[in-house]
């Protein structure tokens, strides 16, 4: 046990060394909490997000805590996973190309009972990256100038979750998870005066530090037939959450000398408290399995954007309630053929309204995904691979439309910790 342990140590330590990485920003990551990471697991993103109804005993389906009593009663598995997004962003004639990347889920789960399982993990949630500028030309009062807008931060999770499915009614899953939600919201507007020499540039800094906890429930009930077959379906609510902050309040001139900013006078430095208000969220899916053959579900979502408020402010004008629909697919030719017919193919869709509305106009969202699950020789242990295209937004209204293909792999691996062995 203890060199299983030190192997994914060792996993989770070359993961984070491979870091997030970011070469383009995302305007609509602005808004909100940020650009949602995309997806979280590469299993539930192959089959176009859906997670609601969805069990398994080789890897953890957080987004639906009920789940967890799908683990065998002596397994413990770990899962991890990694994906890069490569974005094209259009508007009109203008384009441009960039890539983000970084860790997509660290999780894991065990058994405390026969009736009673735990799961854990952290994983990003948000992405806060944005850049825009606009240049004014000379007038009567002052030169010409140029106003700058920048974000950066994110929002990420720790999990711990239990579920619990009733001796006394064993169709029935329960399940919690407690999620503490941590993060940075910087932004800042900056002005400068390119023509100019003999005037101060000046910025703004707002810099909000996230601390909370919230709640995510779950339920599945299933149902199994004579030949085995099972249907499930599943309930999902996360609460709305109300996120403390700790705010940094920052107005500074400067002057800039060899591409070095010399800080000239502080005109205001404020630490205050303040208060990010998230939205609650529900979602129910149905899905169908023919165990070891194939599966085929699809989830209904909403999420309730138009009460978010940031230190105090609605955006009502800006974000709305989001509708999502989520359907995916997987099927296994023969799990006792040639490799090839031991694999899982997967296929999925998604589609949502959108959060943001600018110009009367709702920034939807779809995409198209694909999967493929890869046993390795140990039962339980999978390499999953994961692509999408999708995209988000219009060029209507001279706004950006968002193409973008993602590429994820995920390890999971489901081992039997929790026995004696009758001979050593």
């Amino acid at each position: 046990m203890y060199k299983r342990i030190t192997l994914i140590l060792l996993f989770i330590v070359f993961a984070f060394e491979l870091g997030a990485q970011n070469t383009i920003s995302s305007p609509y990551s602005k808004y909100g909490i940020g650009d949602n990471v995309g997806f979280t697991n590469t299993i539930n993103a192959s089959m176009g997000g859906i997670h609601n109804a969805l069990r398994r005993n080789n890897f953890v389906n957080h987004k639906n805590p009920a789940s967890y009593t799908a683990i065998d009663t002596q397994s413990f598995v770990f899962d991890i996973g990694y994906y890069s997004n490569n974005i094209v962003l259009q508007s009109g004639e203008l384009k441009s190309k960039g890539n983000t990347g970084g860790i997509s889920h660290i999780l894991f789960a065990f058994p405390l009972s026969k009736t009673i399982k735990m799961a854990g993990g952290i994983l990003p949630v948000s992405v806060i990256d944005f850049s825009a500028s606009e240049s004014f030309p000379a007038d009567t009062i002052v030169g010409s100038h140029k106003l700058t807008y920048d974000g950066e931060g994110g929002v990420n999770k720790a999990m711990l979750g239990i579920a619990y499915q009733p001796s006394f009614w064993d169709n029935l899953s329960i399940g919690l998870n407690a999620e503490y939600l941590f993060g940075n919201y910087y932004r800042s507007s900056t002005l400068t005066f390119p023509d100019s020499a003999n005037m101060l540039s000046s910025r703004v800094e707002s810099n909000y530090s996230i601390s909370a906890f919230n709640f995510n429930f779950g339920l599945q009930y299933f149902q199994k037939f004579a030949n085995e077959d099972q249907v499930t379906i599943g309930l999902n609510y996360v609460l709305p959450a109300n996120l403390p902050t700790n705010n940094q309040y920052r107005h500074y001139t400067f002057s800039t000398s060899a591409a070095v900013e010399i800080l000239r006078d502080s005109i205001n430095y404020e630490n205050t408290t303040g208060e990010i208000k998230l939205p609650q969220t529900m979602g129910i899916g149905l899905s169908y399995e023919r165990p070891n053959k194939f599966l085929a579900g699809f989830d209904l979502g909403y999420a309730q954007w138009s009460d978010f408020t940031l230190q105090g402010i609605t955006y009502e004008s800006l974000l709305q309630d989001n509708y999502t629909i989520n359907v995916g697919f997987e099927y296994k030719p023969n799990i006792y053929g040639n490799y090839l017919e031991k694999l899982a193919y997967r296929l999925g869709f998604n589609y949502e309204t959108g959060v943001i509305t600018l110009r009367n106009t709702n920034i939807s969202q779809m995409g198209i995904s694909l999967g493929f699950g890869l046993p390795i020789k140990k039962q339980g242990t999978h390499v999953n691979l994961y692509l999408e295209y999708g995209k988000r937004g219009t060029t209507e209204n001279n706004l950006i439309r968002e193409d973008y293909f993602r590429v994820g792999v995920s390890f999971s691996a489901r081992d039997r910790w929790f026995f004696k062995r009758k001979y050593q």
